[in-house]
């Protein structure tokens, strides 16, 4: 199934970054800070990685292809949701090529690989009665004005 993002959701991915949650088989989490995040289609996001922030979960997701992710900084208040779907680590292809380099003009990151999480499910996360909600099973439509009844702001790229 793929997950709908909105605009709004778009726009909050890319110009905060998110914290990526991976976890052993056991169930021991490891996260890392994805600063430069682009989402390559619907349902897929793309993550330049340093070296240091790939060498923390390369040999979790080796064992556990399983990815979260929530939106950075005051993202995790105003974009309050939590996304969920399969990861695979990139070193070479026009996706990792294009990442990437987008990742070291606009960030100066140096991407030792790139994260692409193909996403599977979609939780809102705001406090209240709506904490752990279902989206991703919202028609691309619905999920617009389910958010847009909730939300009004869109953030600007920072660098």
């Amino acid at each position: 199934m793929t997950v709908n993002l909105t605009d709004r959701m778009k726009a909050w991915i890319e110009a905060m970054g998110c914290h990526l949650c991976v976890a052993t088989p056991e169930g021991v989490p490891f996260v890392v800070l994805g600063r430069y995040a682009e989402v390559t289609g619907n349902g897929e996001v793309a993550f330049a990685l340093a070296q240091d922030e790939a060498k923390v979960i390369a040999p979790v997701l080796s064992e556990n292809s399983r990815v979260a992710f929530g939106v950075s900084r005051q993202g995790g208040i105003r974009a309050a949701y939590q996304f969920k779907g399969t990861g695979e680590l990139l070193r070479s292809g026009s996706v990792f090529d294009t990442i990437a380099a987008q990742a070291k003009e606009e960030k100066g990151i140096d991407a030792e690989s790139v994260l692409l999480v193909r996403l599977t499910e979609l939780y809102c996360t705001k406090p209240g009665y709506e904490a752990g909600q279902r989206l991703d099973g919202m028609t691309p439509e619905e999920l617009d004005a389910w958010e847009r009844q909730r939300w009004k702001d869109v953030p600007r790229k920072r660098d």
